[in-house]
Order: C-alpha cells, then sequence, then structure tokens
C-alpha cells in the first residue's frame, strides 16, 4: 500500500518532477535575489545620502542633546525607509539560503551549512534592524519637548538597546560572510557554470568579514576611523550585494 501511494503514476518520469521542482525553486529564488538586490541597494544608498546631508540636514554637535535628538527627528522619515529596506533583504536571505541549497550540487554537508548561515544571517540581522527602528520610533515619541533630565534617560536607555543590537550586527555579518563564502565554493566547483558570480560572492564575503573584524577593532579600542566602517558599508550593501543578488536572479532564469 505505501509503495503504491509514494510511486509516481506511470508514465510520469521522475526526471519530470524533478524539472518541476527545478523550476520552481528557481522562480521562487529569481523574486527573493531582486528583492534582495532592490532592499540592500535602496537602504544602503538612502543611509550614505543622509550621511552626506545630502537629503538631510548636517548632523549638529552630539554633546547638544536636544540638537541632536531634533536632527534624529528630523531624518527619521528617510531612516525609517531605509532601515525597512535592508530588514526585508535581510529576511530575504533565509529564503535564497534554501534556493541555493537545492541548486548549488547534490544536498551535502557544506549545502546545509551554507543554508544555516544564511538563515541565522538573516533572522539576526532582522532582529538587529528591528531594536533600531524601535528605538528611532521611541525618540521620535518621547524627545520633542522632553526636559534635559528626560533626554539623559532617553540616552542611557538608548545605550542599552544599542549594545545586544550591536552584537546582532555582528553575527549577522560572520553569519553573512560564512553563508556566502560556502555558496561561492559550491559555485566554483561547477566547472559548467560562469565563474564571475562565485568569485564576486568571495569579494562579498570577505567585505563582510572586514565590516565584522572593524567592528571587533572598535570594541578593542583601536583607532579605527568611522570613514572604514562607512565605506564598507557602502561597497558591501550598495554595491557588491545588489550586483550578486541581481546575477543570481539572472543565473536562475538562465537555468530552467
Amino acid at each position: 500500500m505505501v509503495a503504491a501511494v509514494t510511486s509516481l503514476p506511470t508514465g510520469y518520469p521522475s526526471s519530470a518532477v524533478d524539472t518541476v521542482s527545478s523550476a520552481g525553486w528557481s522562480s521562487i529564488g529569481r523574486t527573493l535575489a531582486f528583492v534582495y538586490a532592490a532592499g540592500w541597494f535602496t537602504g544602503t544608498w538612502i543611509v550614505t545620502l543622509v550621511s552626506f546631508a545630502i537629503i538631510a540636514p548636517q548632523p549638529p554637535d552630539a554633546a547638544d542633546r536636544v540638537a541632536h535628538y531634533a536632527y534624529e527627528r528630523a531624518v527619521y522619515p528617510q531612516l525609517y525607509v531605509a532601515v525597512v529596506c535592508i530588514a526585508v533583504a535581510m529576511l530575504s536571505l533565509i529564503g535564497l539560503g534554501l534556493v541555493l541549497r537545492h541548486s548549488l550540487g547534490r544536498d551535502g554537508a557544506r549545502q546545509q551549512l551554507m543554508a544555516a548561515a544564511f538563515a541565522a544571517a538573516g533572522l539576526f540581522g532582522a532582529i538587529w534592524l528591528f531594536l533600531t527602528i524601535g528605538l528611532l520610533q521611541a525618540v521620535v515619541n518621547v524627545s520633542p519637548g522632553a526636559s534635559t533630565q528626560t533626554l539623559q534617560t532617553l540616552t542611557d536607555a538608548s545605550a542599552l538597546i544599542e549594545s545586544p543590537a550591536n552584537w546582532l550586527q555582528r553575527a549577522f555579518l560572520l553569519l553573512a560572510g560564512l553563508g556566502t563564502y560556502w555558496s561561492s565554493r559550491l559555485a566554483l566547483e561547477d566547472r559548467s557554470s560562469p565563474r564571475g558570480w562565485p568569485v564576486l560572492g568571495l569579494v562579498l564575503a570577505a567585505l563582510y568579514w572586514l565590516g565584522f573584524l572593524s567592528l571587533l577593532a572598535r570594541d578593542g579600542a583601536l583607532p579605527v576611523p568611522d570613514a572604514v566602517g562607512g565605506l564598507l558599508i557602502l561597497l558591501s550593501g550598495g554595491i557588491a550585494a545588489p550586483i550578486w543578488g541581481i546575477w543570481l536572479a539572472v543565473r536562475l532564469l538562465r537555468a530552467t
């Protein structure tokens, strides 16, 4: 009875099932890859334009708390859009790991490790950004007309939230680099595929890990300039990751 239920109907070969299954995975993967690319590109460039005061006012002296929180309220709409876009990209990374596990050779230990790394990176990254957007909303709601004592309390509370959020960011960078590295290694082993996409993946993984190391260096009180972190974010999130995602979507389209 079990054999009769689980066997394929006569005239419906297993290769046809594999083709239909691959087409379904490729369709999902293309959508997720485009969402991943668009989310990273839009979010990173909004943050960059805000940082350079192109679409936002110049940031004031951080010592002036009233002016500082007035500035954060002024840039809140732009940063809200940026954080939501990048959070969507983080969540799409979870599904991309499953698509790549199916697409990059036979399912084995390395495929499983890659998918797990992408899933954990997407989850940690999304939680990091949800905490960030929650903190921004608290600033907007609490800071207008607040007294100096209230602003000091808000600053102290923000520091308590930022500390675990910063470690979630580090976990994302470490795990996203690991997943991207293994996906690139697996793609390089496929001699029939072009080598450009996996090579770009290795570059992206290196950028993730450089960002992780720069943050660890700052934790150790090493004098790492803010410009280094900003440049790594722009290169990874604003350039390499979007190209990687669009290139992956094209690869999946050609694979069907």
